[in-house]
């Protein structure tokens, strides 16, 4: 987590901010880094030439502004212990966030989700979602209700080739370097099959028994093989490492490790490995995010480029 060096908090109207407030602050304080407080009201929607209780609809929009303005201030004074800016704009929230990051060079986004209180998932958290799709730099789900010094998981794989990515790299040393700061254990899953096993051994196929156990076998050498390159890369130690290498789909490890570890954070990538700009997330990251109820740290690709950089691009 010392790569974060200039984090933007996105404050929810409704809800409370104090605990994200406060993680974002120990996460300032340990790594010098500058902290802002932002917030994206909707424009007014009636005609400009119009009035609404006898205001021109610019000063109706201020009035609005400067109240929630006001609102961030005294989010911003919960914490104590570093200097924090408040910043407030109109438009599409998550595409101001997008412009802000850009702008401002903000290198994490910490963010509640949106959505009512109590529920499991993120499918009706819209910012959140087109955030995770489509921001640039990390997000950091935070949910205020689970608390964030638990165990942190990261999921890593699939692997091209058997071949860690810089992807895979960068979920471990963030949640490696998390786990420390917390004083917390440290999990990482990875999730292999041989696709089309089920075909082998019981399709019109019918490879013998032995040789699709031994193609099963070479499957999971290469997956463990591949999880000891990245390790060995990250220079973290493996005993620090406790690793759940499973023949699962991907979506079914995370929720199974989760399931028996309730970590308090799951650091996950949210996009193909490509890097293609504006590329949706991927399915395994929308079925897992479904389902966890962790607060969560979603890290794009390398060369990953938003929509929203693109003008010739739908950025909706």
């Amino acid at each position: 987590m010392k790569r974060f060096k200039n984090v933007l908090v996105l404050a929810v109207p409704g809800v409370d901010m104090e605990s994200a407030i406060g993680a974002a602050e120990q996460l300032a304080i340990a790594n010098q880094a500058r902290l802002t407080v932002f917030d994206v009201v909707p424009p007014l929607r009636t005609r400009r030439t119009g009035t609404v209780g006898g205001y021109r609809p610019e000063h109706v929009q201020e009035l609005i502004e400067r109240d929630r303005r006001s609102e961030l201030e005294q989010i911003a004074d919960l914490a104590t212990s570093v200097p924090v800016e408040v910043a407030l704009t109109a438009g599409t929230a998550f595409i101001e966030v997008i412009r802000r990051v850009l702008s401002h060079g903000h290198d994490l986004v910490i963010v509640p989700p949106d959505q009512p209180a109590g529920l499991v998932g993120l499918a009706r958290a819209s910012t959140i979602m087109h955030l995770l799709r489509k921001c640039p730099v990390p997000i950091w789900v935070f949910r205020p209700e689970v608390p964030a010094n638990g165990e942190v998981l990261a999921a890593v794989g699939p692997f091209e080739e058997g071949e860690p990515s810089s992807l895979d790299t960068k979920l471990v040393e963030i949640g490696w370097s998390l786990a420390n700061r917390l004083g917390s254990r440290f999990h990482m899953v990875h999730g292999w099959r041989l696709d089309g096993e089920s075909l082998l051994r019981n399709g019109r196929v019918r490879m013998p028994k032995t040789d699709v156990d031994e193609l099963v076998l070479r499957e999971e050498l290469l997956a463990r093989d591949a999880v000891s390159k990245l390790i060995a890369g990250t220079g973290i130690p493996e005993d620090e490492i406790r690793l759940h290498i499973l023949k699962a789909r991907p979506m079914d490890a995370i929720a199974e490790v989760a399931a028996s570890v309730d970590p308090g954070v799951v650091v996950m990538g949210t996009l193909a490995r490509s890097g293609v700009a504006g590329l949706l997330m991927g399915n395994t990251a929308e079925t897992t995010l479904s389902s966890l109820r962790s607060n969560i740290i979603a890290v794009k690709p390398d060369g990953f480029l938003s929509p929203v950089q693109q003008p010739d691009r739908p950025s909706a």
